[in-house]
């Protein structure tokens, strides 16, 4: 079928530039040599199909098109202007116009189509790699999550064994007859503490394994600061610290989840009360950028060793004694979600500042 459709496509083409090229004969040869004006429009009419054979067939379309309107117009020049022969002269040349412009618009023609081929190949080839890098990728974004599981999988083992090593040893003790009520109840509290600890630990892993999609709207992060500081006022307060709120003028107001961002501001508050022992200041900051805001906490503390600033993202690493280390998972999880990008530095006195970016639009 496709093979019948290109044949009647190339004879349509052919039957077109030979109908052409007769009709401008055909009224050459019936209009009277009185009426000059009209021959000189006619004879400008060979252009037409010349220029649509170069187009179609190429330089070798053209020239032969040209040949075509040569040999029927040639006749009428000969018959009806042998008594003009400077006239007559301009005509021939006319008609080796219609060869030069026949070759070289078909020379360009050809040149457009190959260089149109060289697109179109290195168009698919580009495609095809594409698609071969979309499947490596593929494949590696697979084995990264295995690999993932394996090592979430590892430290959660590694992290319920210590609360259920010191439950067991409660336990035993507990089991003992002859047991003071006072030690009764240090263990039973001790159990209890590790009860705790267990589920505090299950619901972050829960919440890391199982993300919840952001429920946007719109969110002043002026409001969402003040916040995030009286929720985390009185632990500060307690640990001899002091939040401090830098706003900008005329911040944005931002699609966010603004649940899921104070949770990630206030993770990084505590984080920095915990890192400032002997107290400090802790800054909450929020700057405008094109196209991005910026929310920033800075603190004084003890700082995080330049060779762990890579994996304070990996989900179970942490410095802190008794810490998960999934708080800084699940912030980064939250703001990858929003489409933006947390990172942490150190600053150059003392303390660590995170950076928190957000887009203003959802792309």
């Amino acid at each position: 079928m496709k093979i019948v459709l290109f044949v009647w496509a190339v004879w349509s083409r052919i039957l077109t530039i030979a109908f052409l090229v007769a009709a401008v004969s055909f009224l050459h040869y019936q209009t009277s040599t009185g009426h000059l004006w009209l021959h000189q429009l006619f004879q400008r009419g060979y252009y037409l199909p010349v220029v649509l054979a170069a187009l179609w067939f190429g330089w070798r379309g053209g020239i032969l098109a040209a040949i075509l309107a040569g040999i029927l117009y040639a006749p009428h020049i000969f018959l009806a202007w042998w008594a003009y022969p400077a006239y007559s002269t301009t005509q021939y040349i006319e008609i080796a116009m219609f060869f030069i412009v026949g070759g070289v618009t078909g020379a360009l023609a050809d040149q457009e189509r190959r260089q149109r081929s060289k697109v179109e190949e290195t168009a698919r080839r580009l495609s095809e790699v594409y698609a071969q890098l979309q499947a490596s990728f593929d494949q590696l974004r697979r084995a990264d999550r295995l690999s993932a599981l394996g090592e979430l999988s590892a430290g959660l083992a590694h992290e319920i064994r210590n609360p259920l090593g010191s439950i067991e040893g409660a336990v035993q003790i507990l089991g003992r007859p002859e047991l003071p009520e006072a030690t009764r109840q240090e263990f039973g509290k001790v159990a209890q503490d590790e009860v705790n600890r267990l589920k505090s630990l299950l619901s972050d892993f829960l919440h890391f394994a199982r993300p919840q999609p952001p429920r946007r709207r719109p969110t002043e992060l002026g409001l969402l600061l003040e916040s995030v500081r009286a929720l985390a006022g009185q632990t500060a307060k307690m640990r001899g610290c002091r939040i401090r709120v830098e706003s900008a003028d005329r911040l944005p107001t931002i699609s966010v989840d603004p649940e899921q961002i104070k949770q990630v501001l206030l993770n990084l508050a505590i984080n920095a009360i915990q890192a400032m022992p002997n107290g400090g200041e802790i800054v909450l900051r929020a700057m405008s950028r094109p196209r991005e805001v910026a929310l920033e906490v800075q603190d004084e503390g003890i700082g995080i060793e330049t060779e762990n600033l890579e994996r304070i993202f990996d989900p179970f690493f942490t410095t802190r004694p008794g810490g998960t280390g999934l708080g800084l998972s699940i912030a980064y999880q939250i703001v990858s979600q929003h489409g933006g990008h947390i990172a942490a530095h150190k600053n150059p006195e003392r303390g660590m500042t995170f950076n928190v970016t957000l887009p203003l639009s959802q792309e």
